[in-house]
């Protein structure tokens, strides 16, 4: 007896009412910093006569003894508001026989009845408001089990699929952009589907029923919750437990499906246009079956890149073992020519533009026009007077908050003079409505910068280019076009006008190297990444000093070099593996600032290099044995702000 002697509950009154007592494992989270988040237990004692609740805890885990502790506290309870007083009930009546069987002997003992009634109606009113309650009113997203046909063997097989396809991690070898066609025989038509993961931040498949969903995505300018088809928004995704139905949970606790990782819950759902969630049908299920085993299988013996790292078109038919037989998929990669050139600009929020609403944050570009002012007659020694006018007007662009006058002041400049670099700069980011527009105004603002400066100004200027405030404009433009052409995929383009700016400028104040490091990654050209390294070899951000370890590790594996510069970049930042292992995922929002050894710069690091170390053989894995070592960061670099 727990702090209650026998003797005393015996000399308790005793009442004719019966007493509901159980354990529910509630419907919500417990949220914490220091622990994992789990599913409280609720135990509750009611008495059924007055509908008052006698007692009741929250427990991380069920246990007897909790159980004994709160029925029996529960006994000995008083409360002035609810005019209880202490007593011993006729009876108590457990749902869970289990319960019964060890509570049973300590009631008979003090002339408590115990007898089983598996399932409380009432029980079940009152939780389901206490969780709504907790929950905010957020609704129950239905189980998988909840469909028509739907049994716990095809789920199963489901999970069974799903896991496989995680381990196998697609993602790798194909980014959010490379679309599958996929018809599992006979179906007539295709779907088109997505793999999301090389990103590090979302990991499963989108799925699109039509071609022409698919272009929506890239063409439109409408709010994501608009681009929903009528038939809803599939998704395949692999969530943290936090993110799943709670239905599901307690079927994998159930049937052991299998789930392979604690980041790796399979959940299945369409979203509809109306903000509903629903659970994909029996046909449905199977359909996503096969794919996850056909679309590891195709990725292994039909996906083959070139030395530049490109997929040329593939048709493969791959035969797979599922729970209702042997299956036909048939899978086309490409699906389809993505329309890349009319991708919609994210620089701004289109709305945005047309309202001015929102302020533009505070842009550094101002700050030109002060230093102009300083170094006035220098500057003037290479501008026109109607040049002169129009960068003018463009400082006081870069100036304002207000989106629609900055675009109204960035006309007005280029009325006073076509060779201002800087007005096409600000149109590219903020009125062209694609990607193709906005390289047509890169290019413009090359073109205006070249005439501006003239030949002559190259030959001679070469090495001191953005020291000298009347270049800038030109390499803003050339920045904004090699993007441009990189996200259009033509890196080699892209490489070269890259190239240029460090050409130009070899003291790279625009940060241009670190961006070529992720190119000529993709592009597999390490001799030149080497020589790229070699050339700023003093650099200690994580991005020089990791990548230095990762060229190491291909060139000679685990060696003594490659161990070295492992142990110094992990010094240098120590958040940098938790990313690159999988232990945190990086997050949807990119930090707008960097620190040196902060997890701001080992985020920003991930999330253009993890996919270089999972694609490494081995890469992650000698990672993961470094982490033992001493890698605290360096007390000299960390917390410095990093402009890029």
């Amino acid at each position: 007896m727990l702090n209650t002697s026998q003797k005393d509950l015996l000399d308790l009154p005793q009442t004719g009412d019966s007493w509901l007592f159980a354990i529910r494992r509630l419907h919500t989270w417990i949220l914490s910093k220091r622990k994992e988040p789990f599913r409280p237990f609720l135990m509750i004692a009611i008495n059924r006569s007055s509908d008052i609740i006698r007692g009741s805890a929250l427990m991380e885990k069920s246990n007897i003894q909790g159980a004994r502790k709160v029925l029996f506290s529960a006994m000995t309870h008083s409360s002035k508001e609810l005019e209880t007083k202490p007593q011993r009930p006729a009876r108590v009546i457990f749902e869970d026989r289990d319960l019964l069987q060890a509570l049973a002997p300590g009631l008979q003992k003090i002339g408590v009845q115990a007898t089983c009634y598996p399932h409380n109606e009432q029980l079940d009113a009152m939780l389901k408001d206490l969780e709504a309650n907790l929950n905010e009113s957020q609704p129950d997203i239905p189980g998988l089990l909840s469909g028509n046909k739907i049994t716990p063997q095809v789920v199963g097989d489901l999970f069974n699929a799903a896991a496989e396809f995680y381990r196998a991690a697609p993602w790798i070898q194909l980014s959010n952009d490379d679309i599958l066609s996929i018809r599992v025989l006979p179906q007539k038509e295709p779907n088109y589907v997505s793999v999301m993961g090389q990103a590090g931040v979302e990991y499963g498949m989108a799925l699109y029923l039509q071609w022409a969903d698919v272009e929506r995505m890239y063409v439109s300018h409408e709010h994501p919750m608009e681009l929903i088809p009528s038939e809803g928004s599939h998704s395949f995704l692999f969530n943290e437990i936090t993110e799943i139905s709670f239905d599901d949970l307690d079927a994998i606790e159930k049937y052991g499906w299998p789930v392979a990782d604690k980041k790796a819950y399979p959940f299945p759902a369409i979203f509809e246009p109306a903000r509903h969630v629903r659970r994909p049908d029996r046909e449905e299920i199977l359909w996503y079956e096969c794919v996850l085993r056909a679309i590891p299988e195709f990725i292994l013996d039909h996906m083959k890149k070139n030395t530049n790292g490109e997929v040329k078109h593939i048709e493969a038919r791959i035969l797979v073992s599922t729970s209702t037989g042997q299956k036909t998929v048939e899978i086309k990669f490409p699906a389809g020519d993505l329309p890349l050139s009319q991708y919609v600009a994210d620089d701004l929020n289109e709305d945005d533009l047309e309202t001015g609403d929102t302020p533009i944050p505070f842009d550094r570009r101002a700050m030109e026009g002060d230093m102009a002012s300083m170094f006035e007659s220098f500057a003037d020694s290479h501008s026109e007077p109607n040049l002169k006018k129009a960068q003018e007007l463009m400082y006081k662009a870069w100036d304002e908050q207000n989106p629609a006058k900055r675009l109204a002041i960035a006309h007005k400049a280029l009325k006073e003079s076509e060779n201002c670099a800087d007005a096409y700069v600000l149109l590219a980011e903020e009125e062209a409505d694609s990607l193709k527009h906005s390289f047509e105004y890169f290019q413009k603002g090359v073109d205006a910068g070249e005439r501006a400066l003239g030949q002559k100004f190259f030959l001679e200027n070469t090495g001191n280019f953005w020291v000298l405030l009347e270049t800038r404009p030109y390499m803003r433009a050339l920045e904004g076009k090699a993007s441009c052409l990189w996200k259009l995929k033509r890196k080699k383009e892209s490489l070269k006008a890259y190239q240029e700016m460090l050409h130009l400028n070899p003291n790279d104040n625009q940060g241009i190297r670190y961006v070529l490091v992720d190119l000529l990654l993709s592009l597999n050209r390490e001799a030149d990444l080497e020589k790229l390294v070699r050339q700023y070899k003093g650099d200690c951000s994580a991005v020089w000093l990791f990548t230095e370890a990762l060229l190491g590790f291909r060139k000679s594996g685990a060696s003594t070099i490659a161990n070295r510069k492992l142990i110094k970049a992990l010094k240098e930042n120590q958040h940098v593996a938790n990313f690159l292992i999988g232990k945190k995922r990086i997050p949807g929002r990119l930090p707008v600032s960097l620190s040196w050894g902060e997890e701001s710069e080992a985020v920003d690091y991930a999330a253009n290099h993890l996919n270089y170390w999972r694609s490494t053989p081995g890469a992650i894995e000698w990672l993961q044995h470094h982490l033992t070592e001493d890698t605290s960061p360096s007390k000299a670099r960390s917390g410095k702000n990093i402009k890029r």
